[in-house]
């Protein structure tokens, strides 16, 4: 137990970095003009890659991360005047990340601290670090090590045991 607690998975570290950054770099490549919608569509599938065979149903992470990526580019479009738009990572982290959370909290521990790692992944990536493939790269390193962490450590499922009376 000790083992895998003091272990780092490189791997699925390396595998959602990658994931990440292709999502990014597709949603806004193929589909430039609808890149608020695409990119949260890719990203969320090639995570579900990742993702497939260490969290059940996890088809839902796509359908979430679209979700998440829109209302989080909505509001910063029509809520933030243009001055705060450098802000839009901060929104699209938090509601992404939201969205996201709703899967996790019934699979890990702590879930809880997805939301703020998605926020500062992509804030930092969308407005620190900004670029085609430097803001894949940056949100995915940040949320990447936060699922590393959380995938350690897996809600225990408790089986109802029958009293016979």
């Amino acid at each position: 137990m000790i083992t895998k607690i003091l272990s780092f998975d490189w791997a699925l570290w390396f595998f959602w970095i990658m994931a990440t950054t292709w999502g990014w770099f597709l949603g806004n490549t193929l589909f430039s003009g609808l890149a608020f919608l695409t990119s949260g569509l890719f990203i969320g599938f090639f995570q579900w890659l990742v993702l497939q065979s260490r969290v059940p149903r996890a088809w839902r992470w796509i359908v979430l991360t679209g979700a998440g990526w829109v209302v989080g580019y909505l509001l910063t479009f029509f809520l933030f005047p243009p001055e705060l738009q450098p802000l839009e990572g901060i929104a699209v982290g938090l509601t992404t990340g939201f969205a996201q959370w709703t899967l996790l909290r019934g699979e890990v521990q702590w879930a809880g601290w997805w939301i703020p790692f998605s926020m500062i992944g992509w804030s930092t990536g969308l407005t620190l670090l900004p670029g085609i493939f430097l803001t894949g790269v940056m949100a995915g390193a940040l949320t990447g090590l936060c699922l590393e962490i959380l995938l350690r450590f897996p809600k225990v499922r408790t089986v109802g045991t029958r009293s016979s009376a």
